[in-house]
């Protein structure tokens, strides 16, 4: 059970290293606030993630009416924090290790290993964003259990 609510929680908004940056492919104009949507992306991941300040996080980067792609999540921020917050408070040893942060000037993935309980194998998992305005204003998030074994030699991060 509690293997299926974090899934659902990292899907809902679905580290200890610090992420690696990939350069967009072109030149990035930041908004308003003077970040690219990759450092903005980076500045969430880094609250949400690493230091597990999700409200401070959804209540800086976050839209408040952010739509959301997880079909087990509701849109908006204060949807979010009322899932997330309980999740976060009964998890205190979920470790997320950002693998890359990669993106344009308005789309931006972040690539990460989840382990909720020390000792499991974990997730791997990607969440993607669009950013507009300094905000994310939108979501989407792939996940998968990592697996015993692997019918190549290839790792998956």
């Amino acid at each position: 059970m509690k293997a299926r609510t974090f899934m659902v929680a990292m899907l809902a908004m679905s580290a200890a290293a610090a992420p690696a940056r990939a350069a967009p492919a072109r030149a990035v104009e930041p908004d308003n606030c003077g970040k690219t949507a990759v450092e903005i992306v980076s500045d969430f991941s880094r609250l949400f993630f690493v230091e597990k300040n999700w409200r401070e996080a959804f209540m800086t980067w976050v839209a408040e009416d952010y739509i959301q792609h997880n079909p087990y999540a509701q849109d908006g921020r204060a949807a979010a924090l009322r899932h997330l917050g309980p999740i976060f408070d009964a998890n205190p040893q979920l470790k997320v290790d950002i693998k890359r942060i990669f993106g344009d000037e308005t789309h931006v993935a972040v690539h990460y290993h989840s382990v909720m309980t020390p000792g499991t194998r974990g997730f791997a998992a990607v969440d993607m964003f669009r950013v507009k305005d300094c905000k994310i204003v939108e979501h989407w998030d792939v996940i998968q259990p990592m697996p015993e074994t692997s019918a190549n030699p290839h790792p998956m991060f």
